[in-house]
């Protein structure tokens, strides 16, 4: 699709390279442009986008509709669930404290994407205009895939479930604690089939609630499984290798290619579906359910949805995050259809991709930025030690630190320490729009 406007867009050529360096220099190598750029979305992913453009652009109109009026940092629910953090006001901030006052933001959800017309519709506004569309719009918890359960039910008869909202992180480190101080029983954790935000998280849990027992001084008289729907704990062979040795000695048992279909809370049984479509149930004493996940409504029913590989999430170029069919639209986070990639970590990455090549694309210039799919994975052993994974497209081990500081195959105090005090800084720094590290 052609791009219209374009050169109305472009104000005057770009000033050329400053002497000096640091903000100066990056304030006037700016992009002036008139353009209206939309942002579908304002989880992390938008928030953090429309601060970045600010640093790229001058005189954009930076729209951003979303309706939730409060920020939900999700990387500190498996901290919720560990007992670390206590309370909603550690994961709850105001959408103020991040927009800068020239962002717009309207308050409603995306209803329609028509992007032959380069136009959104929204539930409170007429349609909005844009010469550049940003889809951010995260993912959709399918707790309703999953027969017999009510969301309302996460914090009670034994059910948890991180994911839900920060009160059900709360309810859930209460649910975990009252199993590992009873006498004994079956505790289940499941993984759903597909891609999934954190994927690492339900493992997390896992982890945690296995160590709550441990603690108690009663572990003989528990057990673990851990029910996936995939067939291996963990994409990364290596990071897999790990994890199974480790479970092996705290002995969890893990399923695999099962996917969890209903639950009964008064019989407390889970029934599961294997891939030969034959049925399993078990019982459970406590479960930690993980709902399947797809892209929101909006965005896997609309023209913008991938049909192939990654069917319902946002068609982008897996490198360059521009959509497929459509130039002048771009994707991060959770929703776009890409291989690896939905983590906060992720989204730091892709934000001066996005950034450079839309900029680029104002300034009629080829797109320099690729992302490698960079994503990181703090994997929490217990309350105290982790082990940092990272990785990419190559589904091979990367880190930014020194192995002789951070082993990622090796129980750490450092990697705990920086997944409990260190990343919320990092995080709310690139809400801000920086991406120093």
């Amino acid at each position: 699709m052609a791009i219209n406007r374009r050169k109305l867009l472009i104000s005057g050529a770009t000033l050329g390279a400053a002497s000096a360096t640091g903000f100066l220099s990056w304030e006037l190598n700016k992009q002036d442009t008139q353009a209206k750029i939309l942002i579908a979305g304002g989880g992390a992913a938008g928030i953090a986008i429309a601060n970045k453009l600010q640093m790229y652009l001058n005189g954009a109109q930076i729209t951003v509709v979303d309706p939730r009026p409060y920020h939900w940092y999700q990387p500190g629910q498996t901290l919720l669930l560990a007992g670390v953090y206590k309370s909603r006001d550690d994961v709850i901030s105001t959408n103020q404290e991040y927009i800068n006052s020239d962002i717009r933001w309207i308050s409603a959800d995306i209803t329609e994407f028509d992007p032959e017309n380069n136009q959104v519709s929204t539930s409170q506004t007429d349609k909005l205009d844009y010469d550049y569309l940003i889809v951010a719009t995260g993912l959709e918890l399918r707790y309703d895939l999953i027969e017999g359960l009510d969301p309302e039910q996460i914090g009670t008869e034994g059910i948890a479930s991180i994911y839900h909202s920060p009160e059900a992180g709360i309810a859930s480190h209460q649910q975990a604690m009252t199993f590992a101080q009873s006498k004994g029983g079956n505790a289940v954790f499941t993984r759903p089939k597909g891609p999934m935000k954190c994927a690492g998280a339900p493992m997390k849990a896992t982890n945690l609630v296995e160590y709550f027992v441990r603690q108690a001084g009663k572990r003989n008289d528990f057990n673990f499984d851990y029910m996936t729907a995939e067939d291996s704990l963990f994409g990364v062979k290596v990071f897999d290798a790990r994890l199974q040795e480790i479970w092996q000695q705290r002995k969890i048992t893990p399923h695999y290619q099962h996917d969890l279909t209903a639950i009964d809370s008064h019989t407390k049984q889970a029934w599961f579906t294997t891939t030969s479509g034959e049925q399993y149930q078990t019982s459970w004493d406590f479960i930690h359910v993980v709902p399947p996940m797809s892209a929101i409504a909006v965005v896997r029913n609309s023209t913008l949805a991938d049909t192939s590989d990654f069917t319902g999430y946002l068609e982008v170029d897996q490198y360059s995050l521009q959509h497929k069919r459509y130039a002048n639209i771009f994707g991060l986070g959770d929703t776009v259809g890409t291989p690896v990639g939905k983590t906060a970590a992720s989204v730091k990455a892709q934000l001066p991709v996005v950034a450079k090549n839309l900029t680029a694309l104002i300034r009629g210039a080829e797109m320099p930025a690729r992302w490698d799919g960079y994503t990181s994975c703090p994997m929490i052993l217990d309350v105290g030690h982790a082990m940092l994974w990272e990785f990419d497209y190559s589904m091979q081990p990367v880190t930014a630190l020194p192995f002789q500081i951070v082993d990622p195959l090796e129980k750490s105090t450092l990697a705990w320490v920086m997944e409990k005090s260190l990343i919320k800084p990092v995080y709310t720094a690139m809400l801000e729009g920086y991406t120093p590290i």
